[in-house]
């Protein structure tokens, strides 16, 4: 019971990077750790400040410590290697700790293969094009989608703010999931009750808290605080006509799993054989030196017997050989057998399961080869973008509520024909490499025909397919009229100019 108790414990107001655990975070962190706020109204919570303070406090003290171990271990700083608790037992012995962030891999691998190409945005409403098209363009969204992703992929959640500058200008912000957390209420669709958002700031040697909470109607502000001794006392009260609660919680599906959160205990696995094996090496070059012969081991103290086993110098006595006779003198070193083609089986076995578990492809195995068809790579990826496909759906709820609170202000403000989303689509493409030399030749060799635009698309160096064919008309129609000036005066083979017969005119020559 003790062990589980310290698993909650927590610095108040310790940056998230000072997180550790004493045991793989799948085993430190129980269901509590990604629990979903919910209440029966906001007025329940909001209108009982202490609740609301136990809310914060909760997602501080018990949510937060997983959020920042499965950062850590994108950040290479994985808690099971670096825990002081691993220790080796013998303190002259070297303590080599490698981490190896396969969090990092399996993350961008999976943002590059959803949002390397921009995720596509289309309605059947010309006006609704248009004003996703300028918001889009504003918030730079291609960053903030891909941005968003590796939240969504990395924690199992991911949290957009929705606002109005001082300039009238709609944005969105990525906030913070070290910060940030919505309650739902209890009804079948789970619709957001309110969004809390508090930020951390420094204040000469005092560390506080500002808490923000976003209604569907208000955004409620509440004086700074301390975190650890969080008092809250309202402070002002500012409407906003979003229509619904303007912060978004973006979640692969309803269990909010990290995208490599169950292969932490492999990775942990490969990091102790890792540092295991430096280990070795680095003991292996101080190696014991074992002098053994007719010795008086009653001169030596046991502090001295200790000394020279720092020193890698162990002595014994004669032994006795089968005919009684003492064994000869003897010298030399001895050092720890090591099976190294069981370790290094034991390592690559490790390395394929956590790329099989986590349904990312190693680029690195050698059957992983560019020479393989498109076909065959299909395969090798059939397990992930099955993955995909269920993260995809996860994120389009999120984009739709986007976009759906983006029309409800600009319906507010008359900057909209009171429209709605309608038949509004979002697409993923895939951002893989393809044999489109050899999918052309094929299509072509069975008579298919491309357009001029088509083509052009395929290119990599043409940005703007239509643009260029605009460009080369636009050369064509330059040169058609070269063609007929030069109609009006040619050049003969000797160079010397001539005026050629006009319409209606008699013939000069020169």
């Amino acid at each position: 019971m003790e062990e589980e108790l310290k698993v909650n414990e927590f610095e108040q107001g310790a940056d998230r990077e000072t997180y550790h655990t004493n045991q793989n975070m799948q085993q430190a962190y129980g269901p509590e750790a990604n629990f979903h706020y919910r209440a029966n109204s906001a007025d329940e919570i909001l209108g009982d400040l202490n609740k609301l303070r136990n809310m914060i406090l909760d997602h501080h003290q018990v949510q937060c410590p997983r959020l920042a171990s499965l950062d850590n271990y994108m950040k290479a700083r994985n808690d099971g290697i670096y825990n002081d608790d691993c220790r080796r037992m013998e303190r002259e012995k070297a303590d080599h700790r490698a981490a190896h962030n396969f969090a990092k891999i399996i993350n961008l691998f999976d943002v590059g293969y959803n949002t390397g190409i921009p995720i596509k945005k289309a309605s059947d409403n010309d006006r609704i094009n248009e004003l996703v098209r300028e918001y889009d363009r504003q918030n730079d969204i291609e960053a903030l989608d891909s941005e968003l992703w590796r939240d969504f992929r990395k924690y199992g959640r991911a949290y957009e703010l929705q606002y109005r500058n001082q300039n009238d200008e709609d944005c969105s912000v990525i906030s913070n999931v070290f910060e940030t957390f919505v309650c739902y209420g209890l009804d079948v669709e789970r619709t957001p009750l309110f969004a809390v958002r508090y930020p951390k700031y420094r204040s000469a040697m005092e560390e506080l808290t500002k808490v923000i909470v976003y209604t569907d109607t208000e955004i409620i502000t509440y004086k700074p605080c301390s975190l650890s001794m969080m008092v809250l006392a309202e402070e002002r009260r500012d409407a906003h006509y979003w229509g619904e609660v303007p912060v978004t919680e973006y979640s692969p599906d309803r269990y909010r799993q990290g995208g490599y959160e169950d292969v932490t205990s492999l990775i942990d696995l490969y990091d102790a054989a890792q540092s295991d094996t430096a280990n070795y090496m680095t003991d292996f070059n101080e190696a014991t030196l074992v002098i053994s012969g007719d010795l008086d081991m009653r001169r030596y103290s046991v502090k001295e017997v200790i000394e020279m086993k720092r020193a890698n110098l162990l002595l014994l006595a004669n032994g006795v050989n089968p005919d009684g006779s003492k064994s000869q003198t003897d010298a030399k070193y001895v050092y720890k057998q090591y099976d190294v083609d069981g370790v290094e089986a034991y390592k690559e076995r490790l390395q394929e399961d956590i790329h099989k578990i986590s349904f990312v492809p190693d680029l690195t195995d050698e059957a992983f080869s560019g020479t393989q068809s498109g076909e065959a790579m299909k395969y090798k990826l059939f397990g992930f973008q099955q993955m995909s496909k269920s993260s995809q759906r996860g994120f389009k709820k999120g984009l739709m509520r986007r976009y759906r609170l983006l029309l409800n202000i600009k319906n507010y403000v008359s900057e909209a024909d009171n429209v709605d989303l309608g038949d509004f689509t979002i697409t993923f493409t895939p951002n893989l490499p393809k044999a489109v030399l050899e999918e052309l030749k094929a299509l072509a060799d069975a008579g298919t025909q491309f357009s001029q635009e088509t083509l052009l698309e395929l290119a990599s160096f043409v940005e703007d397919a239509k643009a260029e064919i605009e460009r080369i008309q636009e050369e064509d129609k330059k040169i058609q009229e070269t063609v007929v000036d030069q109609s009006m005066f040619g050049v003969d083979i000797n160079g010397q100019s001539r005026i050629l017969e006009t319409q209606g005119a008699g013939t000069t020559k020169a």
